[in-house]
């Protein structure tokens, strides 16, 4: 122990030594002998913190060249939102030609799709080409942000290389800052912006009825169709068309 102790006294006094005589010792003939180091941008206590370069913005979401024609195997999951927007936005699927599978999970939040596998075992259960979801209702007022941050950012990473787009909540009060980090994570190509529609309310004050929930939906699909990430065929439904959906219930999660 006393020779380890003593082997690192004398690497450490030949460091200091050489730190030294290039901080120090007067300019050389480079020529003749050892250069002096330029230690300027070096963090010395007492110099200024280094300043790190700006992070790159992320990179923009390329243009479309126009709406993806194919047909769509499209998961929609969420929170009790989807109870009322599935109904609409299933007569478009069927009207232009895709399939749709809805997992509702009543009193979830994004808190409670990242905390575990459901995202990723409904994904390899349906096996979608297309990713819907409308999470973000129950948690308007929370308060612990950054545990919001998280699970959104963990949510979307188990999407991968799937489009997809989040539908936000429907404000029915001003939120503490869950539309602000969906936007921030999706983008406003996939991040479709619920809170600036006006809305008839049931009987809670929080849940539209049905004829704001159509509307809603109608929104949703103009945005989707015209302005998203990925527009797929999406064209207004016949009003006869059927509303062909699968439906999968999950119980409100216990804490």
């Amino acid at each position: 122990m006393k020779h380890s102790l003593a082997a690192f006294a004398v690497l450490a006094a030949a460091l200091l030594c050489v730190v030294a005589f290039a901080r120090f010792c007067p300019p050389q003939n480079p020529e003749k002998g050892l250069r002096r180091l330029d230690l300027s941008a070096w963090n010395f206590p007492g110099k200024d913190t280094l300043v790190l370069p700006p992070i790159p913005p992320p990179e923009p979401v390329p243009e479309p060249e126009g709406p993806d024609t194919s047909a769509h195997r499209i998961l929609f999951v969420g929170d009790s939102m989807v109870e009322g927007l599935r109904y609409r936005l299933s007569q478009y699927a069927t009207a232009n030609g895709h399939t749709m599978q809805c997992v509702i999970w009543y009193s979830s939040s994004s808190k409670y799709w990242a905390k575990g596998d459901t995202l990723t075992h409904f994904i390899r259960k349906f096996d979608p080409t297309y990713v819907f979801l409308c999470i973000g209702a129950n948690e308007l007022f929370v308060r612990n942000l950054d545990e919001r941050e998280a699970a959104v950012g963990k949510i979307i990473g188990e999407i991968g290389d799937l489009p997809f787009i989040w539908i936000g909540p429907p404000n029915w009060k001003p939120d503490t800052g869950i539309n602000d980090i969906l936007l921030r994570h999706c983008g406003k190509k996939r991040y479709y912006p619920s809170l600036r529609l006006q809305y008839q309310r049931a009987k809670d004050g929080a849940h539209p009825v049905l004829a704001s929930y159509n509307m809603w939906a109608d929104s949703v699909s103009t945005w989707l169709r015209d302005s998203s990430a990925h527009p797929i065929r999406w064209d207004i439904p016949e009003k006869d068309t059927p509303k062909t959906h699968g439906v999968t219930i999950l119980s409100p999660p216990k804490d």
